[in-house]
């Protein structure tokens, strides 16, 4: 049996949100780990919110379908797959709730030794417990990280 080989990569994690002429954006930069097991991609990095709340991100591609796995003081699964609906769920201390993502585009390129950087795009309309929270664009830029 062959170990999966991790990439180190840098990230820079970009949100735009726009919800009836309101725009919110996010964005902060950090480290993560890039590997194959499977046949699926695995992208895994720390979130930070706040002071002192992290949050396990992985994302998971398998060529057409894109999940986004939060694990820490926010637990959260949702699956992107182009042209789609998809149900997912968000969970905090206090409470559960159902997503939706309408999603428009998935677009995932791993760097590779020919060409170092690489991104992911996702474009969707979210909805959590019912109420809509805008249209969400979120934009990973990835490169090699140097050792």
């Amino acid at each position: 049996m062959n170990k999966p080989i991790k990439r180190r990569l840098r990230l820079t994690f970009q949100t735009n949100i726009e919800l009836q002429g309101e725009l919110d954006s996010y964005e902060f930069s950090t480290e993560g780990e890039l590997y194959h097991k499977g046949t699926q991609d695995y992208l895994r990095f720390t979130e930070t919110f706040g002071v002192d709340k992290n949050v396990q991100t992985t994302m998971k591609w398998d060529g057409e379908e894109l999940t986004l796995i939060r694990q820490g003081d926010v637990l959260m699964r949702q699956t992107f797959v182009q042209n789609k609906e998809t149900l997912g769920r968000y969970v905090t201390t206090e409470a559960s709730w159902e997503t939706k993502a309408e999603t428009e585009v998935v677009l995932v390129q791993w760097p590779t030794i020919q060409k170092p950087r690489g991104r992911i795009y996702i474009r969707y309309r979210f909805w959590l417990a019912g109420q809509e929270t805008g249209s969400h664009e979120v934009r990973l830029k990835l490169e090699e990280a140097d050792d």
